[in-house]
Formats: C-alpha cells, structure tokens, sequence
C-alpha cells in the first residue's frame, strides 16, 4: 500500500485488505478521494488498512470515524482529527513521513533469501507507446497512467479497471488473467455499470 502510495503526487486516497488495494483513487482534495476510494468496494474495505497521503483534518476525521478500519496511515493529522479517531477502540493510528524505499527487495525461502531489484520506474506519459493509428483522449491517458500505477503494485495477472482517477473494478492473485477479468467485471458492474473505463493488466 504505501509503495502504491507513493506513486501518486495529487490527493489519492488507496485502501488495502490482505496486503492487496481494494479501493484507490485520486481527487483534487482528499476527502473526495477517500470517499472515491471508499466507493470502489466499500464490502471489502471493511475491516482495511487506509493510507492517505495528506493531513486528516477535522472535516475528514468525522468522515472515516463513520467506518471501520485497522489501521489509518496518513502523513499528518489535525489534533482535533487524532482527538476524533482516537475514540474508535483498537484503532491503530500511524503518521508517516517521506519514506525512503531500499534498492531490493528480498524473499525468505526454504533455501535462503532471494533479492531482486525494486521496480522504482517512473509511470507517466513518456512510459507509454500508441500501437494503433487509434487515438484517444487525454482523460483516458490520464486513467490509463492511474490504473498502471495502481497494477504495479497487485499480485500476478491482475486487472484494474478505472474511470476519472478512480479503480471501479480491480482484482489479483488469481491462476490465469481470464478469471481476474471475471473479477473486476463484476464489481465495476455492482457499482459503476455504464461508465466508460480503461482496463490495464
């Protein structure tokens, strides 16, 4: 969640359950992109960690005091926010600075540690090649930038469906990318039937 995160310089609001994002999305303020986030699988986010990447404020604490959440990850939070949510029992509340993330990553194995190099690859416009004599729209490249962004960091052959900075439909970890379709098509038709999206894999 936080290496999601970090992706994101506007507002973005990314909620994780089981170590995979069920909710993001980006705004101009983050109370929109919280409830944006919220929005996307409100089922699922139950129960989940919400990172933030902007202060809590009063207005905003209300808002989540509402839910149910673990954990709550944000940089920076109003004293009267921290005052709100520290009502809630057994929530645990971490304030998080700039993180610094290592060249590596590693793996514990039955037979040692395996190390590879952290994908720290710069998502934006220059990453992408149009293929087709197509052209589209600069709010579908702006989506499409979004959803690769939140795909990078989901379990293999994963799908993350978007409209407008938001995911409507995401999913991950399944055996083949067919079945992960299947997935984030029925939650963007729970919801969401009707908008228009880009699709990254």
């Amino acid at each position: 969640g936080i290496k999601c995160l970090s992706e994101f310089k506007e507002p973005t609001s990314i909620i994780v359950k089981h170590n995979n994002p069920c909710g993001v999305a980006s705004s101009k303020n983050i109370t929109i992109a919280f409830e944006k986030s919220y929005e996307c699988d409100s089922k699922s986010a139950y129960g989940g960690i919400l990172l933030l990447n902007r202060k809590i404020n009063k207005k905003l604490a209300n808002i989540i005091s509402n839910y149910f959440f673990e954990i709550i990850v944000a940089p920076d939070f109003e004293k009267i926010a921290l005052d709100i949510l520290s009502l809630r029992k057994k929530l645990i509340i971490l304030k998080i600075g700039k993180i610094k993330f290592p060249n590596k990553e590693s793996r514990s194995t039955l037979f040692g540690e395996i190390y590879q190099d952290l994908n720290k690859s710069k998502i934006d416009r220059t990453s992408l090649k149009l293929i087709t004599n197509k052209k589209t729209s600069n709010k579908n490249l702006n989506d499409l930038i979004f959803s690769i962004k939140v795909v990078k960091h989901l379990k293999s052959n994963s799908i993350v469906l978007c409209n407008n900075s938001q995911t409507v439909g995401l999913s991950g970890g399944q055996t083949n990318r067919i079945d992960s379709l299947n997935i984030a098509l029925k939650r963007y038709k729970l919801k969401f039937k009707g908008k228009k999206i880009v699709c990254a894999s």
